[in-house]
């Protein structure tokens, strides 16, 4: 089950970042030098064992984001490690923190240069922009992003990535691609989905000693799953029902039953056609078939509907009877979710699992919409449907009506075909052993991940027949 949060799991966009910054000044006599300082010193402890030996270039910007880059150089600087500083957009404006910053700095007469430097050096910190960052860079700093990542050296990014929107994980339309990213106060959701995931590089927090709250959180870890007692049998740990395999499609069902039984259900049943009955045993001869669709959609079993079910006038029915049945549920996924769009009925039983196209289907947004703001849409899936959101991506999003999780974000190797229905499996064998569907769905999707990203590690790709044999393996 999903471990209570901590204040080191809450998730904060720009605007309730600014807010704590503002409420912690409040307390402490107005006055927001002393967390600029916390935020450097907190940096180089954190990357000081990699930039000791070598030589460091401090890319800075006028803002307070700047002010941390120009107190990290003094400190490393105090600490014997070879520094430059370039400022390519001139001083900050006298009166805000980061002009105190630079003035400590030349205090120590370490130069700041406005143009590139000319020598090389072994690590980049990028503190050009924070977390406030909302609007398009202009072409002059597109270009330094663009030769800060060709240089050839390791960045370390200060706070958010430069040029990363903290709140939606989107280049702006060009991001630092950092090798690590230390933080600050809160975790951003830009850092945890969509691009930022692969912007941010490992990433880690620091507090800072500021108190925030937030409905949002970050959860990446595999918590326990479903125990097994000594004396227990099959039918203890729930059927799930697949429903879906038609003509043409039987490979999503396929991968759907199997990650179900990897993932732990007592009994699995496949409704398919006929034609994938022989298929469906081959490869899992652990699997129930049923051919056709099922007729009785009411009983005590978890349902997957979707996985190849087809958009055709049958299918529709399949779904709509399983959305009207009192007591029926499981998860949504594929063209389950396609009918459900015209349905558009309340799913409270229901997990479902939409990839971003899906999703805007759903809201009837545009794609481009869901993809720049993956937390908003999330959110505003599972107040529309009343139900528990997966949106799949990287950093895979789940939303209820009452907060949002951020999950493990996987990795790049695992965008093969029926990745999305071997998940669906997970959830729903997690939800047949009795887990909350929230909870079915966060340990569902880390856990999914997280052997993903094991298994890409030495492998160039993932598919999801390597995500199944490897779901019932304990931990490396």
């Amino acid at each position: 089950m999903p471990s209570p949060r901590q204040q080191s799991d809450l998730v904060l966009t720009s605007e309730q970042v600014r807010y704590a910054e503002q409420h912690w000044a409040e307390n402490h006599g107005g006055d927001t030098w002393p967390l600029m300082n916390a935020a450097a010193q907190s940096f180089v402890r954190q990357t000081f064992e990699r930039v000791r030996h070598g030589s460091v270039l401090v890319v800075v910007g006028k803002g307070n984001n700047g002010g941390d880059g120009y107190c990290i150089a003094r400190r490393l600087y105090e600490a014997g490690v070879p520094v430059t500083v370039f400022a390519p957009f001139g001083e900050p404006s006298p009166g805000i923190d980061a002009h105190r910053a630079l003035t400590e700095l030349q205090q120590t007469g370490l130069p700041v240069f406005a143009e590139w430097p000319s020598t090389s050096v072994d690590t980049v910190i990028d503190a050009l922009f924070g977390s406030g960052l909302n609007r398009p860079l202009d072409p002059t700093v597109i270009e330094i992003i663009e030769r800060m990542n060709q240089y050839p050296a390791e960045v370390l990014a200060v706070d958010v990535p430069s040029g990363l929107n903290a709140d939606t994980g989107q280049p702006m339309p060009v991001a630092i691609r950092a090798r690590a990213t230390h933080s600050f106060i809160a975790w951003k959701p830009g850092t945890l989905t969509a691009e930022g995931p692969q912007c941010c590089g490992q990433l880690s927090l620091d507090t800072l000693g500021v108190d925030v709250d937030s409905d949002w959180c970050w959860q990446q870890e595999t918590q326990a799953l479903p125990a097994r007692s000594g004396q227990t049998h099959k039918a203890q740990h729930g059927n799930v029902n697949v429903v879906g395999g038609r003509l043409g499609m039987g490979g999503a069902s396929i991968i759907a039953a199997g990650s179900a039984l990897a993932a732990g259900a007592g009994r699995v049943i496949s409704h398919c056609d006929p034609a994938f009955v022989t298929a469906a045993l081959v490869h899992h001869p652990e699997v129930m078939t049923q051919p056709g669709l099922p007729e009785v959609v009411n009983d005590d079993s978890v349902w997957l509907v979707g996985p190849g079910l087809g958009r055709d006038d049958a299918a529709y029915e399949q779904v709509r009877r399983h959305l009207h049945s009192p007591g029926s549920r499981g998860v949504l996924d594929a063209d389950g979710l396609f009918h459900l769009a015209s349905l558009d009925v309340p799913c409270t039983n229901w997990v479902l699992t939409p990839h971003e196209g899906e999703a805007a289907r759903l809201l009837g947004w545009r794609s481009d919409k869901v993809r720049n703001n993956r937390p908003v849409a999330a959110q505003a899936l599972a107040s529309r449907y009343q139900a528990v959101v997966v949106l799949k991506g990287a950093g895979t999003l789940v939303a209820t009506t009452s907060g949002l999780t951020f999950c493990h974000p996987g990795s790049p190797a695992m965008a093969t075909p029926g990745m999305g229905d071997c998940l669906a499996g997970i959830i729903a064998a997690l939800l047949a052993q009795r887990l909350a569907p929230k909870d079915a769905a966060i340990v569902g999707v880390n856990w999914h991940a997280q052997t993903g990203y094991r298994l890409a590690q030495r492998q160039r790709l993932v598919l999801a027949s390597d995500i199944i044999r490897a779901l019932p393996q304990r931990d490396e």
